[in-house]
Formats: structure tokens, C-alpha cells, sequence
């Protein structure tokens, strides 16, 4: 053999990773439910009432029931084993056997699944009750919350534009969602891709200091569009799993009208296994999550491709 043959193969002492998404970026803009159990979980809601005038004295007016209804939550389970064959830590030599990195990448991977879960359950179709505990039927997205992806015309396909976003906007006015009168402590999220986004670049009233005060510093600064019109943009590629040939789903909703829930919160186990002397290290999750009312979310449609 020749001295090359012989040589040992050389690595460095330290892993590195390749990029990749590391973080759920919807977890701080929905409601979170900690408590789920059993084959599914309800969130109980009650309806709106209203008054009637009284014309005579010692009228007596017909007594009425709080209208109530539920929302089911139903739990996805995921899980993910990594396995290290006994004699990889001596053919990787000082770099080592990577369980902490492997640990590391699991529970990335966890929470790109649950920013998945959640996006899914906005957009998909909603269990809904009332009656009995079992009574259920579902509930699609209406049409009447979907903004047309030729909004402008109604013939010619766009990207995402500012005239899109005030209609969401409107629709959420229209039912008494948002604006004046409705909780203080609301917040307005949509969750975009990169290329639905990008159209934005181009209005100047989205990026133009002569339209908008900006908090630190603008968005040619940072290269981002954080906010517009009081609603807060949540960018991440994996939106595109809503992505219909060129028609790109970049739904708007209300926080507290979307919830995550866990049955079983994010574990990692770590053990040997005696019969083969293999490392191993599992992770897992039960979760679930759901659109809470059809009222609190809007699809607003674009066309990546113009």
C-alpha cells in the first residue's frame, strides 16, 4: 500500500451546521392551551346577545339562553430516532460521536413541525360543536373570508399589495374583529413567504419614510418588513406547503382566534442499547392545534409569480 492508504483520515474537533430553520415563528403570535388530555381537547365559546327596547310599563320580555358553542383540538403525534452504530466514535476519532448536535437538530426539527401544525390548522378546515359532546361537523374557511387573488380587477392575478392587505383588514372590521371598540390587547399576524413578500419592496408607501414612522430603523436598514398597517408580518419559506400552483395562501388572523395546544410537551430520551452497544436518541411530541373561528382569520391569495 501506498503512504496515502495508511494515512488517517483528519477532521476537525468541532461539528458545524448547515443552515437550516431552527425556530417556530408563530409560537408567540397564537394562544396557547397547556393542558389538552384524551382523544381531544375543546375550547367553549359563548356568542353574542343583544337588547330590546321596552315600550310599556311593567313589560315583561321573554327570557333567552346564552348562545354557546366549542371548538375541538385534536392531537398529532411526531417523533424522531437517531442511532449511532457502537464503533462510530472510534472511526470519527476526536471529533467525536454527535449526540448533543443530533439533540440539537431534533428539537429544531420539533419546532419547524409544530410552526407547520399550527399554519395547517389556520388555513384547514375546523371541527365545531354544539349540543351534545359529540355533536361535530366541520367547518371550511368561508369564501367570504378569502381575498381574491385579482382583487385590483378581477381578472388580472397579483402578488401580495398593499390594496390586499386593507381588504383583510376591512373583512376584519366588517365582522367587529379589529378596529375601534375591540380588544386593547389584540395583535393582527400574516404569515408570508419571502417571494409573496417581495412585491412589498415596491410600494413606496410600505417602505417610504414619508408614510410611515419607523421604530429603530427602516426597512431598507434591516432588509425587512416587519409591520405595515398594524399588521405583523411573519416570514418564514415553509409557508410555501400552502402554495397551489402559483397561488400562495398568506393568511391574516387575530391571536387569540387561533390556539396550540399540547397533549405531551416536547421530551428527548437519550440510552444505550446493551444488545449491540448502539447510542441512540429519541425525540417526540403530541400537539394539536386549531382555528378558533372562521370570523378571526382571512386568506389573502397572491400570485408568486408577478
Amino acid at each position: 500500500m501506498t503512504p496515502h492508504e495508511h494515512a488517517q483520515i483528519s477532521y476537525g474537533q468541532q461539528w458545524k451546521d448547515l443552515i437550516s430553520k431552527k425556530i417556530n415563528i408563530l409560537k408567540n403570535y397564537v394562544s396557547y392551551k397547556p393542558d389538552c388530555a384524551g382523544r381531544y381537547a375543546t375550547i367553549e365559546q359563548f356568542g353574542d346577545l343583544d337588547l330590546e327596547e321596552k315600550t310599556a310599563r311593567f313589560e315583561e320580555k321573554a327570557a333567552v339562553e346564552l348562545p354557546t358553542s366549542r371548538v375541538f383540538l385534536f392531537p398529532k403525534s411526531f417523533e424522531r430516532t437517531v442511532h449511532f452504530d457502537e464503533d462510530d466514535g472510534w472511526k470519527l476519532n476526536r471529533l467525536g460521536v454527535p449526540m448533543p448536535e443530533s439533540a440539537k437538530r431534533l428539537m429544531e426539527a420539533g419546532q419547524r413541525t409544530m410552526e407547520d401544525i399550527t399554519v395547517d390548522a389556520i388555513l384547514g378546515t375546523a371541527t365545531i360543536g354544539n349540543g351534545a359532546d359529540e355533536a361535530m361537523t366541520t367547518e371550511a374557511l368561508p369564501s367570504g373570508q378569502i381575498v381574491a387573488v385579482d382583487l385590483e380587477d378581477g381578472a388580472t392575478n397579483t402578488n401580495l399589495t398593499r390594496a390586499k392587505i386593507l381588504e383583510a383588514i376591512r373583512i376584519f372590521m366588517d365582522n367587529d374583529a379589529w378596529g375601534q371598540g375591540t380588544e386593547e390587547n389584540e395583535a393582527l399576524c400574516m404569515a408570508v413567504t419571502p417571494k409573496a413578500l417581495q412585491s412589498l419592496w415596491t410600494d413606496t408607501a410600505v417602505t417610504s419614510s414619508d408614510f410611515r414612522s419607523f421604530a429603530g430603523s427602516r426597512p431598507f436598514d434591516k432588509g425587512m418588513i416587519e409591520e405595515f398597517l398594524g399588521v405583523k408580518f411573519l416570514v418564514s419559506s415553509r409557508f410555501s406547503r400552502h402554495l397551489s400552483g402559483n397561488i400562495q395562501s398568506c393568511p391574516m388572523w387575530l391571536k387569540s382566534k387561533v390556539t396550540y395546544g399540547d397533549w405531551q410537551k416536547a421530551s428527548t430520551r437519550v440510552w444505550n442499547d446493551p444488545a449491540n452497544g448502539s447510542d441512540n436518541i429519541r425525540f417526540k411530541f403530541r400537539a394539536g392545534a386549531v382555528r378558533e373561528e372562521a370570523k378571526g382569520v382571512v386568506n389573502v391569495l397572491a400570485d408568486i409569480t408577478k
